[in-house]
């Protein structure tokens, strides 16, 4: 099924439920959400994207953000979300790499992108740009549905994945990667059509979107809010009745470390869903708030592949396959281990999974293990097919719910004149995830400070990408190969250094700072 199908039936089944509830008030319907979407196709249709064209949307978590991917849909066209907190010099190069035709943004984003050859710009919210048109999803209850040719194998989004081996990749992901394991989710989540869900996951990642095609098939209500927020969690959930919530493990962490409250237990959240909680959070949660967690595992390139259901879960895994997908533990050689034994996990292609990377084949072969797809992860499976967890093979810091490559760190530290040599590694932080940290070694008779890479940085990195420790050092381990060493690095933990906290704009002594998330849990964007 194309997931504009799936909006489609919904809106035509219930058309006066609420779909979009947002934090501006404004509530609307499934019936006239479709007739925006179908405005909107429309009106980008008339403005030459069509079935392939790839359009860069450059949002938060709006109304606009989600009318234009279902209209997209509609169209057989491609969205191509991108992080608005990400800066021009590392957005530009994919957006020309990847041909987009149309941007989508608010006014800065699409004027800092004025070089792009587009056929569409379209300026979301308040702010004029020379030469780009107004944002419209415009009521057309007379137009007719626009017709398309499109299948559920076209491609639907490209996404940007660090993939196996923490270069940034573009995954290309369809329609049926969205739309099938949506059905799944409404069944071992028995969601239903009264069903509140909040949407304070990014749209510009898989599990935002995912979240969002699963309330579309479930007939339920999405309320969007911008980002996952501990203080103004529960508030939110009070406020729009929310029954239903994604998260990604470090958030049920910062909330249970909120004060308790005698009204704790007082609202409406009847099940959670997400991955990479750690089993006791899990346990804490369930127990001071009263609501189930339901656990599961996906990458971005296959999307949900092993998930508990909401009456039958196995604390501490990650649960068993989806109907449409097989999963295995393999060996180095690509041979399966039986129950108990750690090895990688891997997962057989099927039509949900991305058919491949968009670039040069290697890409895609480096991925693979003949019809497996390596996922980089390691674990182990029970006698009853349960699958848990044990670590990562990949170089990848996983911070706050972002992938984050320390490669490309290490370059944008490696072009200041007085760094000789620099690693990134994560380093354990306070919730149980993951922070970053620098190590670096300054050129012969060069002094450095943190200040100084922490601005050479902003104009390279995103917010959240900048390391939260530096330690400057004389030298790095090497291995027998002169590589540098990284795990006598991440064995050193956040011993030392120097701590970035982006709020104060400070540095000192490495102590507890957060970069992105402080108290509030806020800030740089989650994804699963």
């Amino acid at each position: 099924m194309r997931l504009d199908d799936l909006f489609e039936e919904t809106a035509n089944r219930q058309p006066d439920s609420p779909f979009l509830l947002s934090e501006g008030g404004e509530a609307v319907g499934y019936g006239e959400a479709l007739a925006r979407i179908n405005g909107l196709s429309w009106y980008l249709a008339d403005r030459g994207i069509g079935h392939g064209s790839r359009v860069a949307v450059i949002l938060p978590n709006l109304p606009e953000t989600v009318y234009t991917w279902f209209a997209l849909a509609r169209l057989g066209a491609v969205m191509v979300p991108v992080n608005p907190a990400l800066v021009v010099a590392e957005v530009e190069p994919a957006l020309r790499r990847l041909e987009v035709v149309g941007l989508i943004g608010e006014a800065e984003s699409v004027a800092a992108h004025g070089d792009l050859n587009l056929r569409v710009r379209l300026v979301v919210g308040e702010g004029e740009v020379e030469g780009a048109g107004r944002f419209e999803a415009p009521l057309r209850p007379s137009a007719p549905v626009l017709s398309h040719t499109a299948s559920a194998a076209d491609l639907l989004t490209i996404l940007q994945s660090s993939g196996t081996t923490g270069q940034p990749k573009s995954a290309a992901l369809t329609h049926m990667g969205y739309a099938l394991p949506a059905q799944e989710f409404v069944r071992w989540m028995e969601a239903v059509p009264d069903d509140r869900f909040l949407g304070c996951l990014p749209l510009f990642h898989m599990a935002g979107q995912a979240f969002t095609a699963s309330a579309v098939a479930a007939g339920a209500s999405l309320a969007l809010v911008s980002r996952f927020s501990a203080h103004h969690f529960w508030e939110q959930v009070r406020t729009y009745g929310i029954t239903m919530f994604r998260h990604l493990g470090e958030m049920l962490a910062v909330l249970c470390r909120q004060p308790e409250r005698p009204d704790d237990r007082i609202h409406s959240l009847r099940a959670v869903y997400g991955g990479g909680a750690r089993p006791d959070v899990i346990e804490q949660f369930e127990r001071r708030f009263g609501a189930p967690v339901v656990e599961g595992y996906g990458l971005t390139e296959t999307n949900t592949v092993l998930r508990n259901e909401l009456r039958e879960r196995r604390p501490g895994s990650l649960g068993r396959p989806l109907p449409y997908c097989e999963v295995r533990i393999a060996d180095e050689h690509g041979v399966a281990l039986p129950p108990h034994q750690i090895g990688e996990i891997q997962v057989r292609r099927n039509p949900v999974m991305i058919p491949g990377y968009v670039g040069p084949a290697e890409l895609t072969e480096a991925a693979s293990a003949g019809d497996w797809f390596r996922t980089g992860d390691l674990g182990y499976q029970d006698e009853h097919g349960y699958f848990f967890f044990s670590g990562r093979q990949k170089d990848i810091i996983r911070r706050r719910g972002e992938n984050i490559s320390p490669g490309s760190i290490e370059k944008v530290l490696d072009r200041h004149p007085a760094v000789d040599a620099s690693a990134v590694v994560g380093v354990p932080d306070e919730v149980g995830g993951e922070e970053v940290k620098a190590y670096v070694v300054c050129r012969p008779g060069a002094r450095l400070l943190p200040e100084e890479l922490v601005e050479h940085c902003r104009p390279w990195l995103a917010a959240f990408e900048i390391p939260r420790y530096f330690e400057i050092c004389a030298d790095l381990p090497r291995t027998a190969t002169n590589k540098i060493n990284k795990s006598h690095l991440r064995l050193a933990g956040t011993m030392g250094g120097f701590c970035y906290d982006r709020k104060s704009e400070a540095t000192e002594p490495a102590a507890t700072y957060s970069l992105t998330y402080g108290e509030d849990g806020g800030g740089a964007q989650p994804n699963l």
